[in-house]
């Protein structure tokens, strides 16, 4: 491997390493607005599941794959909240 690439490669690990975000940034409680958000998400790509009709699987499927990640999210929030 020539030097510059050599040079390249570990100045890119360095930028990687300095914009992950720490593991604990995710673990937090999402926001009220961000759950609306994912309600909005899901009901709409549930719709877009619904209507896309039965000859097109392929785009059907992948509405329904992305309306489930977004339940998904909510459930885990709900799941997470602290009690009262």
């Amino acid at each position: 491997m020539a030097l510059n690439q050599r040079n390249l490669s570990s100045r890119w690990r360095r930028t990687r390493a300095a914009n992950t975000r720490p593991l604990h940034a995710t673990t937090s409680q999402p926001s009220a607005s961000r759950l609306g958000e994912w309600r909005q998400n899901y009901e709409r790509y549930k719709r877009l599941a619904e209507s896309a009709g039965r000859d097109d699987a392929v785009t059907r499927e992948g509405y329904w794959q992305h309306a489930e990640h977004f339940i998904r999210l909510i459930n885990d929030a709900i799941a997470t909240q602290p009690a009262l």
